[in-house]
């Protein structure tokens, strides 16, 4: 007898595994994941006679239903379970099983969890079997049968379950892996499509427009900011997306924040939440509804050259596109580099040698550069002409080599005040220029800006005035030779006024 029971045994152990075996070999048939795995409860679930076969997957502190087949298909797609010990529905067997990393059986009738006692008896179902899905040491999920009321798991259903766990976990790891390759293939394919106007921008400042528009329009996040920093560490900062306008309230900000704590070791940070920000930046981002962001470096030379944040909506929506931000990063940084190689190899030949600005030649650059943004842009720029009241008697009294001096002193204060963006220039002699960028005439604050760099001039160097004249683009022209002699006509009237005045446009006169 015993003997004849071993045998039956062995064999409805063998039989299981023929159509265990059958069940796997179908799945392959299905190219879509989610059709695969339903297949699969579906066959379980009619192999095994019992109620329910599901599978919940991890998102974050919860398990969803991927896939539910038997006669209570229904309840189980509507069963959410949590990973957490602390509610209710993470006490059940799938809960435990998640965390415990075990096979957990649950009779509701011998348990006291009133909660899973009540919703069970209502769908007629008894206990139930939760097996966690494990995949290189690492719990992604459970697969759980149910049966229907007044019968038992049999010893034959946990095996089979068991066995079929790992092989389940190793084909949806597999499917994730492909899936995420895909992702990263279709992710490359468009950023590369996209980076390649990387490398025909004219300026940092378009370079950084650029990287706003990839990161909103191509990877979907939406908002951030990145910041780049010059030879001297002065930072330019740029924010686009839904930070767009607060330029002004986060820029000191977040200038300090890196100051303090300036990025170290790898060029991409792990994502994070937005609740690791503080003050009045969290506050902000709060209010936006961001909820995962990450950062990142640029490199030129290997020296830090800048840095970025991006921010999304959706939880932890960073997680898979590591990969593309650290392709984008380094596309990036290798434009940023050809710009700045670029800058140097021409600075020569666009260096005036007496006081280091911009002679001529490079002012010309800068302007067709202006122009080319402002007219795909839309953005105002002023061209301003200066010169040096009286100049001639200081070089006739106190001698050239004390008016060369006088020409640097001043150079170096227009350096010192002009914007990483903007450029100062001495176009020969005593005539200087500045192109102020993203201004114009209306520009709140403008004209008290310039009066008081010009003031200040006036009043450092005792007998020396300054007069200028400041043309417009794009009212003004939008070529070199139209801006210069407009802003030239100016420059004459306000000299032929008294001196120690700036000429604005629509004859506004400005006395210093």
């Amino acid at each position: 007898m015993e003997t004849r029971g071993l045998g039956t045994r062995e064999s409805h152990h063998g039989d299981d595994m023929e159509k265990l075996a059958r069940v796997l070999q179908g799945m392959i048939g299905f190219g879509n994941s989610r059709v695969r795995l339903q297949y699969m409860v579906d066959q379980m679930a009619a192999l095994l006679g019992v109620a329910l076969v599901g599978i919940w997957m991890e998102e974050k502190t919860d398990l969803i239903p991927v896939a539910v087949g038997g006669r209570a298909a229904d309840y189980g797609r509507a069963l959410v379970f949590s990973t957490r010990e602390d509610v209710p529905g993470g006490q059940g067997p799938s809960g435990r099983a998640f965390r415990e990393r075990r096979t957990v059986l649950y009779d509701p009738l011998r348990e006291s969890d009133r909660h899973w006692r009540e919703l069970r008896e209502r769908h007629v179902l008894g206990t139930s079997l939760a097996v966690p899905l494990v995949y290189e040491h690492q719990v992604f999920g459970v697969i759980g049968l149910y049966v229907t009321r007044g019968k038992s798991i049999q010893p034959r259903m946990r095996h089979m379950m068991e066995i079929l766990a790992p092989v389940l976990s190793m084909m949806i790891k597999d499917q994730r892996d492909r899936m995420l390759l895909e992702e990263r293939s279709k992710g490359l394919s468009t950023l590369i499509s996209a980076i390649q106007v990387l490398g025909r921008v004219q300026s940092e400042e378009e370079l950084m427009i650029e990287f706003g528009d990839i990161a909103i329009q191509v990877l979907g996040a939406n908002g951030g900011y990145i910041i780049l920093y010059d030879k001297e560490e002065r930072p330019s900062l740029k924010m686009f997306g839904l930070l767009t306008g607060y330029e002004e309230e986060l820029g000191p900000l977040l200038m300090r924040l890196i100051r303090m704590n300036p990025p170290r070791g790898d060029w991409l940070s792990e994502p994070f939440s937005y609740r690791k920000r503080r003050g009045r930046y969290r506050d902000i981002l709060e209010q936006l509804q961001f909820r995962s962001g990450i950062s990142g470096q640029l490199r030129v030379d290997g020296q830090l050259a800048g840095v970025f944040t991006l921010w999304s909506y959706e939880p932890d929506f960073f997680n898979n596109k590591q990969y593309v931000l650290r392709a984008l990063a380094e596309e990036v940084s290798t434009a940023l580099e050809l710009l700045r190689v670029r800058r140097r190899l021409i600075a020569g030949a666009q260096t005036d040698p007496l006081t280091g600005l911009a002679n001529r030649t490079g002012l010309q650059e800068r302007l067709d550069e202006l122009v080319a943004e402002g007219r795909r842009y839309t953005w105002p720029f002023l061209f301003v002409l200066l010169d040096l009241d009286h100049f001639k008697q200081i070089n006739d009294t106190q001698g050239h080599p004390e008016g060369d001096r006088l020409l640097r002193v001043v150079a170096d204060h227009l350096r010192r005040a002009v914007r990483p963006f903007d450029v100062a220039s001495r176009l020969g002699g005593d005539e200087f220029a500045l192109l102020l960028a993203r201004c114009s005439p209306q520009t709140e604050g403008i004209q008290k800006r310039l009066a008081a760099l010009l003031g200040e001039l006036s009043r450092a160097f005792e007998g020396l005035g300054v007069s200028a004249g400041v043309a417009a683009f794009p009212d003004d022209g939008d070529e070199f030779r139209e801006l210069y002699r407009a802003a030239d006509q100016r420059l004459y009237e306000a000299k032929r006024r008294g001196r120690g005045q700036i000429a604005w446009p629509d004859e506004v006169f400005q006395p210093l």
